[in-house]
């Protein structure tokens, strides 16, 4: 019983360790480089060339969600890894209102990436009556709109968190709050977001390549028609080594397009595993500690508990900072 003991003593330790080492070498560079990357996208988001991109516009409230995030959300989950007191121990108010802006800004940044993905397969559409929805007057609607709803839908979260809870920070009430809490976990942090995101980009990238399709026949078709129309009389080799380059140059562009595609068939693919990779241990958790509610626990399962908790929250925080440097080797 004795050695039972003293290996949990031993692993809760390591497990103390190991956080020590996540906030010294990985949570605090990426809380830098957070701060840095997303200041530098609001001032170029920010600039009167964009400010009438709706991109641009959604980006910018992108940039801005994960700036607060980083500076109130992350910032306060990292410091008791560095033996710093965690205040929503002790401070109710601080407790609901990191759970709330938290919640709300978290929702802000993935709702209008899905609005990104959205309005990227709305631009390539075809159909005209499609793309007039990618305007600036629909964006300045749709961004007040997506802000005031959430704001509202997050209230739960100041009448639903507590600091009461023994040997944790603060967290959501038990019973029903705690099941309502993983269901929108679980819906709005990771099912929508990747359906969305997915969906979109591969319409997306669907129709660009009818696009380029349609230009390459147009252009074969184009060529076709001007030899007929040709007059049988013999080239000039002005003209015919004109013809050649112009062929040639028609073949370069194609084969940029096609790199392109396949660039942006990546860079799709990789941000949705991105996504994927960083927020869905936070949902698994959340429906593991739902699960797991009832059943008696001992001290050393409630330390790695605590661990894997912090852990997985603030994966889906080191997605805000790294997603943009990940996706670029791509």
């Amino acid at each position: 019983m004795t050695m039972i003991t003293s290996q949990t003593s031993a692993l809760t330790q390591i497990f103390a360790d190991v956080r020590v080492q996540l906030a010294r070498y990985v949570y605090c560079p990426t809380f830098v480089m957070g701060n840095i990357g997303n200041t530098l996208n609001i001032l170029v988001f920010a600039r009167e060339p964009l400010r009438t991109s709706v991109c641009s516009i959604y980006f910018l409230i992108v940039s801005i969600s994960n700036l607060i995030l980083i500076n109130i959300s992350y910032l306060t989950r990292i410091l008791p890894t560095l033996d710093v007191p965690d205040p929503s121990r002790d401070t109710l108010w601080y407790c609901k209102g990191r759970a709330y802006i938290s919640g709300l800004f978290l929702t802000l940044t993935r709702h209008f990436l899905c609005l990104i993905a959205i309005d990227r397969f709305l631009i390539t559409s075809t159909s005209v009556s499609l793309r007039n929805f990618s305007s600036f007057k629909v964006a300045k609607r749709l961004v007040p709109i997506s802000c005031l709803i959430w704001s509202i839908f997050y209230v739960h979260t100041l009448i639903g968190y507590e600091n009461t809870r023994g040997g944790t920070s603060c967290g959501r009430q038990a019973g029903f709050y705690s099941t309502f809490t993983t269901v929108c976990t679980v819906s709005i942090d990771a099912i929508i977001p990747i359906v969305v995101m997915s969906i979109f980009t591969l319409l997306m990238i669907k129709q660009i390549r009818a696009l380029r399709l349609r230009r390459e026949k147009n252009v074969i078709s184009s060529k076709t028609s001007k030899i007929n129309k040709r007059p049988a009389m013999i080239i000039v080799g002005t003209n015919e080594h004109n013809n050649q380059t112009g062929e040639h140059n028609q073949a370069n562009n194609w084969d940029a397009e096609r790199q392109q595609e396949k660039h942006l068939t990546r860079l799709s693919l990789a941000q949705v595993i991105l996504y994927i990779m960083f927020n869905l241990p936070n949902a698994v958790y959340v429906v593991y500690m739902l699960v797991a509610a009832n059943n008696k626990k001992t001290a050393d399962q409630i330390a790695i508990e605590s661990f894997v908790s912090s852990f997985a929250s603030i994966l889906t925080h080191v997605y805000l900072t790294v997603r943009k440097s990940i996706c670029a080797l791509f």
